[in-house]
């Protein structure tokens, strides 16, 4: 691989983007030239602008010649990858049609809540050519299809699973954590300070405000940068033990420093954490029928004794939550009522304390609150495995061996390409 002139493409960038704004794009292209060459196909100064102009935007960062400047070598090395993979993609026959890309701008469109169209309006808006978008995406559809047919290689023994089902289960009642994830790989021991530095540039636009999930979508590596950098919702174990310590001293909302892994540098935003419990692996829902009777705190005790003697007899003689509706109906307690597909964590204190050892069918003791007393019923209990199944996890598991194949071939393209950095 032969690359020259970086320094000085770079010190342009910040002069050119503000300048070609108001040039015609073919105009532009003509007089400003060539960024790169890649296997002999060129990269012009224009796409490297209108990407920069595009990272720019649907990551809410603030442009300034400055930070142009500091975006313009990731965002060319960014170029250079996507050039890579659709010559090799090409080479093996794999072709990106203009419904395959329409189908991706409408998922675009559906991820980031924009209508129908909503796409195009969009960069109108921010002065960005139409093509840009499509020269993104005919690159990340071509390689995905060429990963496809790599993916049938992969095998994922039952022993695997296994183990990550055991991991899992043996953190039950730890905290599960909601993560965003930005990768940023390192596959070349020379490349340690440039990635660092990258890595260093994602935190600081985060700083000044860039939306986590626009920037995953443009720079990470990792699979789930089409989904934002997206991983969901993740028990103590399904992560890197480095990863998994960064998120453990996070709270919700905080974006982590770099963080070094034997692949590279991840950058992890922790959106929102549930509290374990021991009952963390199984999702438990209640239909519930409260009985409400009021009772002021002024009232005499034996008007008192008479109320809570209508709830005990209604609850040794009620034989389904209907037989306590009826109750309600006959005291006119508007208070009362039937709660369907609730959670015992959503409950209140007393109440899911009442009602935690009870199956269906079972009527808790009498339940002094604020402003008078209750029995509750469990109309119907439900309860599932929240464990990922065997087939999630091995999905998962193929994609993180993909991404380890697909960055080795990456790699082995640079290796062998002539990439020429002119200005």
């Amino acid at each position: 691989m032969h690359i020259t002139r970086l320094s000085h493409l770079v010190a342009a960038i910040a002069v050119v983007l503000f300048t070609v704004v108001s040039i015609s794009t073919a105009r532009a292209q003509s007089t400003i030239g060539v960024a790169a060459v890649v296997n002999d196909a060129p990269i012009s100064v224009v796409d490297l602008i209108e990407r920069i102009k595009l990272v720019a935007a649907s990551s809410n960062i603030p442009m300034s010649p400055q930070r142009s400047q500091e975006m313009a070598p990731q965002i060319l090395q960014q170029l250079i990858n996507e050039k890579l993979q659709l010559q090799e993609a090409e080479r093996r026959g794999f072709e990106v049609t203009d419904a395959d890309i329409e189908r991706a701008q409408n998922l675009i469109e559906q991820n980031s809540g924009l209508p129908p169209g909503g796409l195009d309006q969009f960069l109108a808006q921010n002065g960005i050519a139409t093509e840009t978008i499509r020269n993104q995406i005919r690159p990340q559809i071509a390689w995905q299809k060429l990963l496809g047919s790599m993916r049938r290689e992969i095998q994922i023994s039952d022993t695997e699973i296994d183990d990550n089902l055991e991991r899992i289960r043996s953190n039950q009642g730890k905290p599960r954590n909601n993560v965003q994830e930005i990768f940023l790989p390192v596959d070349n021991p020379q490349d340690e300070t440039k990635v660092y530095q990258n890595a260093r540039e994602v935190i600081r636009a985060l700083e000044q405000g860039a939306n986590f999930g626009g920037l995953a979508r443009q720079f990470s590596a990792s699979s789930s940068a089409a989904n934002g950098g997206n991983l969901g919702w993740l028990y103590s174990g399904e992560m890197a033990g480095e990863l998994q310590q960064a998120v453990n001293q996070m709270q919700p909302g905080d974006v982590s420093d770099p963080i070094r892994t034997i692949r590279g540098y991840y950058i992890l935003k922790l959106l929102d954490r549930r509290r374990g419990d021991a009952n963390a692996l199984t999702d438990v829902r209640l239909d519930l029928y409260q009985l409400f009777v009021p009772i002021a705190a002024n009232t005499p005790q034996d008007e008192v004794n008479t109320k809570l003697g209508i709830l005990q007899n209604a609850k040794e003689n009620a034989d389904s939550c209907q037989s306590l509706a009826n109750v309600a109906v006959d005291l006119g307690s508007e208070m009362s009522g039937k709660t369907e597909g609730i959670s015992p964590n959503d409950l209140a204190g007393p109440v899911r304390n009442a009602v935690a050892n009870l199956d269906k069918g079972g009527i808790s003791d009498l339940i002094k609150v604020d402003g008078g007393a209750l029995l509750v019923m469990v109309c119907d209990k439900t309860e599932e495995s929240t464990l990922p199944d065997r087939e999630n996890i091995r999905e998962r598991l193929e994609m993180e061996r993909l991404e380890i194949l697909a960055r080795r071939k990456l790699r082995e393209l640079r290796r062998n390409a002539f990439i020429d950095i002119r200005m």
